[in-house]
């Protein structure tokens, strides 16, 4: 044979899907044979399993000291402690710097006019009413944001 059929031979070959018996079926006269359809008479399944060691992927092991030097654990601590950690408390700054800005805003919009209508007007209410609800926004904000720090410290810590 040439070398061209070797290797078509060997590719269709590849290709080809093994086919696996799972009943093992008896008959009448007590003869065994195995096949992929359910048994008409007496017989049993059989649970194949695959001939190579790495075909079934391992499971993952929970233990902590069997992860190794760059294991889950490591990774996550390595995360916290160079990016979760670090963007946590740019978050919490950032916001209170926008806090501050809004508030000096309004109070910069509202400045000249607000002396020129006097404290008892509709105008001058509303806006002091929606100066305290961005107050309370950016205060509730604030605090999710410095909750959120805690627990990834926390988190560090225990790792």
């Amino acid at each position: 044979m040439n070398p061209i059929r070797y290797a078509v031979c060997s590719l269709l070959l590849a290709f080809v899907a093994p086919a696996w018996a799972i009943h093992k079926c008896i008959d009448e006269k007590g003869k065994v044979s195995f096949q992929d359809a359910s048994c008409t008479g007496q017989g049993e399944k059989i649970e194949v399993q695959p001939a190579m060691q790495g075909a079934a992927p391992a499971p993952p092991s929970p233990s902590a000291a069997q992860e190794g030097a760059f294991g889950p654990t490591w990774q996550r601590k390595n995360y916290l402690q160079s990016q979760g950690v670090p963007q946590a408390r740019a978050a919490v700054e950032r916001n209170q710097r926008e806090c501050a800005a809004g508030q000096q805003e309004g109070v910069a919009q509202s400045g000249p006019l607000r002396r020129s209508l006097g404290s008892g007007s509709q105008f001058a209410q509303e806006r002091s009413a929606a100066a305290a609800k961005d107050k309370a926004a950016c205060d509730a904000r604030t605090q999710e944001l410095r909750e959120q720090l805690k627990a990834l410290e926390g988190e560090l810590s225990k790792l």
